[in-house]
């Protein structure tokens, strides 16, 4: 998972007082890399297990909720990130939680991808086909796609190792 959260973990690099939602956050594993820092941070996840084992890993600072990322049970424009890292291709409708995580962002805020992506699409049809939960592994161009139709701009996409992409937009 840490190559996963790479990209995240320098875009904060020496932030302080921002407030970084983490989606699907699982075992607490990126939130545990940023709680030294000064930094607001809550995450969220669909699985009463997840976050069972989230609160017993982080300190009690970092607030956890039981939560479908498709109805975030938070205001509008609450946090400066809006972050999912590998579990983006197990949302069932992605432009859903893409709106979500638009919704919940400030203004200049930004939402954060890092998703698996192959090189080749019979790998994606693999992997969709074996990896239990699998919804749609989007291509860069699908990841970009799904960004502009939210309404987010200045999108940038990198590769952060050999099998995942991370997408980041801006809410205008």
């Amino acid at each position: 998972m840490k190559k996963f959260h790479a990209s995240i973990l320098r875009e904060l690099q020496g932030k302080e007082k921002v407030a970084v939602l983490d989606l699907s956050c699982g075992t607490g594993q990126l939130l545990q890399s940023l709680c030294h820092q000064n930094i607001q941070l809550m995450g969220v996840d669909y699985s009463p297990e997840m976050i069972k084992i989230a609160r017993k890993r982080l300190p009690s600072f970092i607030k956890l909720y039981r939560a479908d990322v498709h109805a975030l049970p938070f205001k509008g424009n609450v946090f400066n990130y809006v972050v999912s890292t590998e579990a983006f291709h197990h949302y069932y409708n992605q432009r859903k939680a893409i709106a979500q995580m638009k919704r919940v962002v400030k203004k200049g805020g930004k939402v954060i991808i890092v998703d698996v992506n192959f090189f080749l699409r019979p790998i994606h049809w693999l992997f969709q086909k074996f990896e239990p939960g699998c919804v749609k592994i989007n291509s860069r161009k699908e990841m970009s796609k799904l960004f502009t139709q939210a309404g987010l701009i200045s999108i940038t996409q990198q590769r952060t190792f050999l099998f995942a992409v991370a997408t980041m937009g801006v809410k205008q």
